[in-house]
């Protein structure tokens, strides 16, 4: 039996459970008795294989370590967002409330099942180090990702500065599985990134975050560029932001919409609805307005973009958003450890009655007894904007217009996973300290020769896509001793591959000098000249320049005076 420490352990672990399902009785909707006895089963079948294995089991266990087992098993019915976390010192409620925390420097969250990056952020180790969004995280240090939350996978990639993380990355086209063994610092979140005019009038703004700060930085982004011309259009950039603080979001939102204007409503089965509207004075209520999103614009990104949409105050351009709607709510289990438990409590709704959420977040569909909302995921339905244009739910904001990332290959990918442009330029640097006071670097021939030269040097070696398989079928061929002719025409297929693969740099010269102009301008003057020099190559920049430029355009986009 359990005796002193070890029941006083189990004792105290259970209460967590008991007070969990506690909490769900006490808000339960469905006060009927068939509810209360199957509550009342549930207890009796927990408590009873929690005592039965304990008392039993060949080996010693920790009640402790077994209880937070259970209450991570029974989480997981739930959906990603959904965790019980300790926080000792409190330092993950630190980094939400000052914005720093020690580091890498990326964003993460969960699909399908895995660890995916969503987005790095500018200036991390894992920027410099070529993560990327869409990478899969397989292994954290010794850690598998494979069973776990949001939340465990970023408090293990947080720690004290300095100190060394090992992250195992899988990506697409990309073989073998890349390893990183990256640096903590400490990671101050920004969220205006960066701010400029890309020509007279038309003002850029980069918000890579929505922190308590974003809306006092956006105000502050928008003093500084009118003090250096008149804003008559802007391109706000939501690519790559996965979201933060919803009162953030209304108050980014505030800068564009009058007082009084609905921006995002929360609603859920245990929680009434809450609507959230503009209070302030718009610093920019009229000026032509173009938001760029991507598949990495989540939440918070989401709510700005699809109110501006519903609005019809501005046009979307790029590409389809993440569709994360879910609200957490993080409450206190034991405030003596520091233990809390995150719940998902409701789900945003934009002015239109859109939900954000895509359908694919509930891991068990039998714990849930009401499946009502499946409505909200049908594509087919209709929904209108404020001028009366007709728009579609299923999760995520389509944009107005599409406009497809500019894509590269295998080859260039592959690059850039390797770290290949990182490494060359900090080298190149090295060598030639002078050009560390230049303005600009020309990427002439010379370079372009040394770099595909540093690339042979490192033994470079990538698959495209269908080799694998055709040297599986070479194996194949051999071991089924299929005739010569077959084995022959795979064979020369292969050699054909190999030549064209030979063929990628010169192939691919023009994007290969674009990212190296933009990795020595960061490494030169900082990281928002990555932006700076990767905005001239920007092909959905480009086109919302050409809709702000074409005002008819734009007011048949949003149906104005229609």
């Amino acid at each position: 039996m359990l005796k002193g420490k070890r029941f006083a352990g189990w004792a105290g672990s259970f209460l967590i459970i008991f007070l969990v399902l506690g909490w769900m009785v006490n808000t339960s909707q469905a006060n009927t008795e068939t509810t209360y006895k199957k509550i009342d089963r549930g207890l009796f079948y927990l408590k009873e294989v929690f005592q039965t294995v304990s008392r039993n089991y060949v080996d010693q266990l920790d009640p402790e370590t077994l209880s937070k087992s259970a209450i991570k098993g029974m989480l997981e019915e739930f959906d990603p967002y959904t965790v019980f976390f300790e926080d000792p010192g409190s330092h993950q409620m630190r980094m939400i409330t000052r914005g720093k925390y020690g580091g890498v420097g990326m964003e993460i969250d969960v699909q399908d099942g895995e660890i995916v990056v969503i987005s790095p952020i500018l200036g991390t180790p894992a920027m410099r180090a070529g993560i990327h969004a869409g990478d899969i995280v397989l292994k954290i240090d010794s850690a598998s990702t494979k069973t776990m939350s949001t939340d465990e996978a970023s408090r293990r990639l947080r720690g004290k500065i300095g100190s060394v993380v090992k992250v195992h990355i899988k990506r697409h086209g990309v073989d073998p599985i890349l390893e990183f063994n990256l640096i903590r610092e400490e990671i101050v979140l920004k969220d205006i990134t960066y701010s400029t005019f890309i020509e007279p009038g038309t003002a850029y703004i980069k918000l890579s975050g929505f922190s308590d700060k974003a809306g006092r930085e956006l105000r502050e982004a928008i003093r500084s560029l009118r003090a250096k011309d008149k804003i008559e259009s802007v391109i706000l950039d939501l690519r790559g932001n996965p979201g933060g603080l919803l009162t953030a979001a209304v108050e980014v939102a505030n800068v564009f919409l009058p007082p009084g204007q609905l921006v995002v409503s929360t609603r859920g089965s245990h929680e009434n609805e809450n609507k959230f509207f503009t209070k302030d004075t718009p610093m920019l209520p009229n000026v032509p307005l173009t938001v760029l999103v991507d598949e990495s614009s989540a939440s918070a990104s989401e709510i700005v973009a699809g109110a501006i949409q519903d609005l019809d105050r501005g046009v979307l351009i790029g590409n389809e958003t993440f569709g994360k709607g879910l609200v957490q709510k993080v409450y206190p289990i034991d405030r003596v450890t520091q233990a809390y438990l995150k719940i998902t409590t409701a789900k945003y709704y934009i002015p239109s009655g859109r939900s954000i959420q895509k359908e694919d977040y509930k891991h068990n569909n039998k714990v849930f007894t009401d499946l009502s909302d499946s409505l909200e995921y049908n594509r087919a339905i209709k929904f209108r904007t404020q001028n009366g244009r007709t728009v579609y739910g299923g999760g995520g904001i389509k944009p107005d217009i599409a406009v497809a990332d500019t894509r590269h290959d295998t080859y260039v990918k592959n690059l850039f996973a390797r770290g290949y442009f990182f490494r060359f330029v900090v080298e190149h640097l090295e060598e030639h300290p002078q050009l560390k006071d230049a303005n600009r670097i020309v990427i002439d021939k010379s370079i372009m020769n040394k770099f595909q030269a540093f690339v042979k040097a490192e033994s470079f070696a990538y698959k495209i896509e269908g080799e694998r398989e055709l040297h599986s079928f070479l194996r194949i061929a051999k071991s089924m001793n299929y005739s010569d002719d077959l084995k022959d025409l795979v064979i020369v297929a292969t050699q054909k591959l190999e030549n064209e693969k030979a063929r990628q740099f010169d192939a691919h010269s023009t994007i290969i000098k674009q990212y190296l102009a933009a990795e020595f301008a960061e490494q030169i003057q900082g990281t928002t000249a990555w932006i700076s020099a990767m905005l001239n190559y920007d092909e959905q920049v480009k086109h919302a320049t050409r809709v702000l430029h074409n005002m008819n355009q734009y007011q048949a986009i949003l149906a104005i005076n229609n």
